[in-house]
């Protein structure tokens, strides 16, 4: 098993009368005598440096190589005579882009970071950055990605004593429109019909084609998209799951600025996507907010006396409700009578009120914060509920199964780390089958980086993954819609689906 870039160390033969191969050739025999077999390619400022390197060091020699080509079946010449140990993965989000660093050397995780997606400042959603693409500013939307990327790199380094300089590889991991905003190519026919992308597979690239400041030669693997819909990160997802080498059937579910559920086993795979995930976050609900601290992410109501106890991230002050905290709020709602099965606010509370002719709960006051939920943003949120579950429903039912025939249900995300699975259940968000399948998967899409990252054979795995996979659009599917009016009611007109 070795890292996407690695140092390998040779003592090669004198040049002699009987022996005139040329500095490049002897190095090249030197890596085939230890096994690399595969073609090496040298940049015309390293093959400058390499004779008075070989003749100072008495043809020993020090080198960093790192993956390339298509499939990586070639390597590259990275560095000679410097020992280059550290690789970053990077997930871009987006809303949110997270980066991790590792010592490939030792194979230690030494840290991570996370900033916001710069181009949020365009926009809060890919279909508004697309809009503007096409207007003439795909330039503006690839640099400032970049921007970003870059300086997340650099804190990352700075925080922990590494100069980026010393960064061999960077692999990426992004949606479909995240992936060509950051290889500057055109958006202009993915969102139009048939949706065609500009490139499935990028694979190696030199990380400073693009602009990422890294060591000058050093390398970048982007995670290929199998479609318009189905980008890397959930390649990477999936990657990470194992699920493709399952005999049983899995299920990956990820909500975040929009909802992809990924449905298969080890001989197919089939992704759906559809936009559950705003509702989750801050794109419907007026106190919605991305899992950060002061985000409440966990409620519990206190029958008889009409007390809300809060939870909320990293203890602070509360500021509004992430995912987990939503999902918390309309299942205790539900649970304590205060909202019906159609999400409206009949029942009895001292913490309703209304304010111009709408009512609202009140979940938190405080002499400078009022956080309430409308009735209207009860109706958001079941509109994403009804996608989700719609969409797994037709999914599952689709490829002849059931709920109780899925042997493992991962939640990815910050979602999937902070969601309470029997409150997710009564409202019918997620189905009603054995808890023990339901497995959190945290960052799956920088989790699958971070794993090709260490090893590079995965290679063969995301290449196989690509080709399994098989894309259901669920906006225009007339089963989703026929589902979906069903799953608007809490936690749906037939509770016995959520089992079957």
């Amino acid at each position: 098993m070795h890292p996407i870039i690695r140092t390998v160390s040779l003592n090669l033969d004198k040049p002699s009368p009987s022996d005139k191969r040329a500095d490049k050739e002897r190095l090249l025999d030197g890596l085939r005598g230890i096994g690399i077999d595969r073609p090496v390619e040298i940049d015309l400022k390293l093959l400058r440096r390499l004779p008075s390197y070989l003749r100072d060091h008495d043809f020993s020699i020090t080198m960093t190589l790192g993956m390339t080509g298509d499939k990586g079946d070639t390597c590259k010449v990275i560095d000679i005579g410097k020992s280059l140990s550290y690789a970053v993965a990077v997930d871009i989000g987006t809303t949110n882009m997270v980066a991790s660093i590792f010592d490939v050397i030792k194979k230690e995780r030494i840290g991570s970071a996370e900033m916001e997606n710069p181009q949020i400042l365009t926009g809060p959603d890919v279909l508004t950055r697309v809009h503007l693409a096409m207007s003439g500013k795909g330039d503006y939307l690839h640099l400032l990605l970049i921007d970003g990327i870059n300086e997340l790199i650099r804190r990352i380094c700075a925080e922990h004593g590494v100069a980026t300089e010393d960064i061999g590889a960077v692999i990426f991991a992004g949606n479909t429109i995240m992936t060509h905003f950051l290889l500057n190519l055109s958006v202009d026919s993915i969102s139009v019909e048939p949706y065609i992308p500009v490139a499935h597979k990028p694979a190696f690239i030199s990380a400073g084609s693009i602009g990422v400041r890294i060591h000058e030669q050093g390398i970048a693997y982007v995670f290929p998209n199998a479609g318009s819909y189905v980008g890397g990160d959930i390649i990477s997802g999936i990657l990470f799951s194992g699920g493709y080498k399952q005999k049983e059937p899995f299920i990956i579910v990820d909500a975040g600025t929009n909802a992809e559920i990924v449905l298969g086993c080890e001989e197919w795979i089939m992704v759906g996507a559809g936009a559950a995930g705003p509702a989750l976050e801050s794109g419907i609900a007026e106190v919605g907010m991305r899992a950060e601290e002061g985000a409440i992410s966990h409620i519990e109501m206190h029958n008889g006396d009409d007390t809300v106890t809060i939870k909320t991230i990293g203890d602070k002050k509360p500021k509004g409700i992430c995912g987990s905290g939503m999902i918390d709020l309309i299942s205790e709602l539900y649970a304590a009578g205060i909202i019906n099965q159609q999400g409206k606010l009949s029942g009895s509370s001292r913490n309703i009120r209304e304010t111009n002719g709408a009512r609202e709960y009140v979940l938190y006051e405080s002499l400078d914060t009022v956080l309430v939920i409308k009735e209207t943003d009860i109706e958001n949120f079941l509109r994403s509920k009804a996608a989700m579950f719609s969409s797994l429903r037709v999914m599952v039912k689709a490829v002849g199964l059931c709920f109780r025939d899925i042997a493992r249900f991962y939640v990815s995300g910050a979602l999937g780390t902070g969601i309470d699975t029997d409150k997710a259940i009564r409202i019918g968000f997620i189905p009603d089958i054995d808890r023990s399948r339901f497995i959190a998967l945290g960052n799956s899409s920088l989790a699958g980086a971070e794993m090709l990252l260490l090893d590079s054979s995965l290679i063969k795995d995301i290449d196989a993954i690509c080709a399994m996979v098989t894309y259901r659009e669920m906006n225009t599917d007339g089963e989703f819609m026929r589902e979906f009016p069903a799953a608007m009611f809490i936690p749906h007109t037939n509770p016995e689906v959520l089992k079957c």
